[in-house]
Parts: structure tokens; C-alpha cells; sequence
């Protein structure tokens, strides 16, 4: 968090614009920045991940100080990427100092951090923005100050920053949606669970999934909650809805704490597990599909790769190695197909599968099954 996916080269995709219906193309409103989609995948991202980034202006020999922003370790998922970006980091011989600024989710937080980190200057900025149009003005002065930014896990508005590296979020969202669609047949009630309200990637993914539902005219979505990635408050949630609605077929889960939420809640209700559509699955969703042996399909953002992927590409920049303004994270999916390969015993509910650091290191960082 396995059947490989990918997405076809953007002039491909751009032949496939030719005669799109308003079923598949048009603009989507998301964290406040218009971008355009079609067949489920962001147009511009497409075109970036073709796109080459002069890094001839930041090319400097190594010992390399890097700072890295990110949400924080306020859930599995942030833990997990820090510990990868934090682990990968001290393999590297060219990373002298790695300064790990945790904003424990807080958007304001993050706009500080990034403007006291500009203030030291340091020879790169890894950022995962918390949000699309507030970064945005931080993003570009580090830039215009000399300092590259690589963001990843989400992108920034305006895309300031010197290259970007995660999976298609829209894409994500979009075919879990899909996925969970066809499953129902075309038709049946949903219940939504997205995570945090106004933070890009909850949005993007429940405004994907709104879309592929708005196509079903069949499919009715009876009530839509925020479970802010926290697995407690989407249970607490899920039960409110579960009260509320006699007859529930499906559940999508923009982050599969909602799902973990869910689940949970049908269970303890004593009502039948329903087809689940999800994105960026942790181990403990895993754990609890293969046990309950719930039909699911869950798209990635897996935090290790997004950790290792947002490492390689700033010191690509550093060293003057090609980079694309997009680097597009492999895509692999998981269903209750394949679930039992990608889930890992030894380490607890809370990791965001897969591994790229050794067990151990995550183990040591608190991912232990006890």
C-alpha cells in the first residue's frame, strides 16, 4: 500500500481528450485550485511528469543541509513518512544535516516553520503542504531566495516549487470510486468518510469520488462525514450514520482510517460489512479486510514511497540530475485479492504499507505489533 498500474504518456492521454463528454472532462474545484481532469486523471500533472526542470542553478557540491516539513507524526501515516524520510536521510553520505520540522498538522504552523527555515537557508526545502493555496506564497519566496523546494504528498497552487513528487491523487480517489461502483453493481447507498476539512488531499479525494458518483444515477450517497484521519473520531461518525440509515451497500473512505472507522462500526452494530472503496490503505485496514474478508479496493499514497521518492528528487536537484516537475509515484492497488500479500505481521495497525526502510527501523520507531 499488489497489481501493477500506470498511467499512459500524456500525449496519449491528450488524443483521448479529443470528443471527451462533461461526463469525463471539465474543470474540478479543489483546495482552491482549478485544474482540469479527464478519464479520472489530472491533465496538468500528466503533462508535468513530461515536463524537465532546469536544476543548473542549484547544482553545488555535497555536503548537503536539507530541512523537512512535513504534517507531523499526528497519525500512522505522518509517523511512517517521517521515519522513511529520517532513515533514507542517514544513509546518505552527501546529506550532512537533515532538520525535521514536525507542524503537527496545523497549516499556520507549517507557514512559520517555512518561513523560518528560509531565514537559514538551507541548500534544499522538502515540504509537504498541508494546503494548496496557503504554501503557496512561502513555496515561491524560498524559490526566489535560491532555495529549491520539493513538495510531496500534495501540491501547491500556482506550482512555485521546483519539482513534486507523489501519485495522482485525483486518480486515486477517482478509480477507488469507480471500483466501488462497479462492485454495487451501478447502483445502492453510500456513506462518504473524508479526513481533515480544507487540507487538499481530503478534498481532492472526496470531490474524485463525488464525481464518479454524480455518473450513477443509481448510486445514492445518504450521508457524508469528515473523520479528520483519525480512526476514534470515523468510527464515532460511521455509528452516527449507521443509526441513521437502515440500509447501507457501500462505503467510501478518502484514507482507509475512515474505512478502519467503518468497518468497526458494522461490526459492532452487528450489521453485514459493506463494499468499501478507499484510498491510501494502512496495515491495520488490511488486517482487519482479511479478517472481517470484506470486498474492498484501495488506491495508494503510500507514506515509505512518498518519503523515499521526495529524498531521491532533492538530491537529484542538488546534483544536477534530470528531474521532471512531476515525479510520478508507481501506483499499485490493493484489493482483498492481493491484501494478504501486502500486509505486514510484525508491524502494528498504524503503518502505512509498504515498507521501504528495513522492519526494524520501524519497529524502533514505534510500529512493533505488540
Amino acid at each position: 500500500m499488489r497489481v501493477s498500474s500506470s498511467i499512459a504518456a500524456f500525449a496519449a492521454l491528450s488524443a483521448l481528450l479529443v470528443g471527451c463528454t462533461a461526463e469525463t472532462a471539465g474543470k474540478a474545484e479543489a483546495g482552491g485550485t482549478a485544474t482540469e481532469r479527464a478519464n479520472g486523471v489530472s491533465v496538468d500533472l500528466m503533462a508535468d511528469k513530461e515536463t524537465l526542470v532546469d536544476t543548473s542553478a542549484y547544482v553545488k557540491d555535497g555536503p548537503y543541509t536539507i530541512a523537512s516539513i512535513m504534517q507531523g507524526p499526528i497519525n500512522g501515516w505522518g509517523l511512517t513518512l517521517d521515519t522513511t524520510i529520517e532513515y533514507l536521510a542517514a544513509q546518505e553520505k552527501d546529506i550532512e544535516k537533515l532538520t525535521v520540522v514536525p507542524v503537527n498538522g496545523d497549516v499556520d504552523r507549517q507557514i512559520s516553520a517555512m518561513e523560518n527555515t528560509i531565514k537559514l537557508k538551507p541548500d534544499l526545502i522538502m515540504l509537504e503542504p498541508l494546503s494548496a493555496a496557503a504554501l503557496s506564497a512561502s513555496v515561491s519566496r524560498a524559490v526566489k531566495a535560491g532555495i529549491p523546494v520539493v513538495v510531496c504528498a500534495d501540491g501547491v497552487e500556482g506550482k512555485p516549487y521546483t519539482a513534486y513528487a507523489d501519485v495522482d491523487l485525483y486518480r486515486a480517489g477517482y478509480e477507488s470510486a469507480k471500483a466501488l461502483a462497479k462492485e454495487l453493481g451501478g447502483k445502492g447507498k453510500i456513506i462518504m468518510i473524508s479526513g481533515i476539512p480544507g487540507v487538499d488531499a481530503a478534498e481532492v479525494w472526496k470531490k474524485a469520488a463525488e464525481d464518479v458518483f454524480a455518473t450513477y444515477p443509481d448510486i445514492k450517497i445518504v450521508a457524508s462525514e469528515y473523520g479528520n484521519w483519525s480512526i476514534p473520531t470515523s468510527k464515532d461518525k460511521a455509528t452516527a450514520m449507521l443509526a441513521a440509515n437502515p440500509e447501507i451497500d457501500g462505503v467510501y473512505a478518502g484514507g482507509s482510517e475512515g474505512a478502519i472507522g467503518a468497518l468497526l462500526a458494522f461490526d459492532e452494530a452487528g450489521r453485514t460489512q459493506p463494499v468499501f472503496g478507499t484510498v491510501s490503505p494502512l496495515n491495520g485496514w488490511l488486517r482487519l479486510a482479511i479478517e472481517h474478508k470484506v470486498k474492498f479496493t484501495a488506491w495508494p499514497q503510500p507514506a515509505a514511497l512518498e518519503g523515499k521518492y521526495c529524498v531521491d528528487t532533492a538530491l537529484k536537484v542538488l546534483r544536477g540530475e534530470k528531474v521532471t516537475k512531476f515525479v510520478h509515484i508507481p501506483e499499485e492497488v490493493i484489493t482483498e485479492k492481493n491484501a494478504a500479500e501486502n500486509y505486514i505481521p510484525e508491524l502494528n495497525d498504524d503503518f502505512s504499507v509498504p515498507a521501504v526502510a528495513p522492519i526494524d527501523v520501524y519497529v524502533k520507531a514505534g510500529f512493533g505489533r505488540k
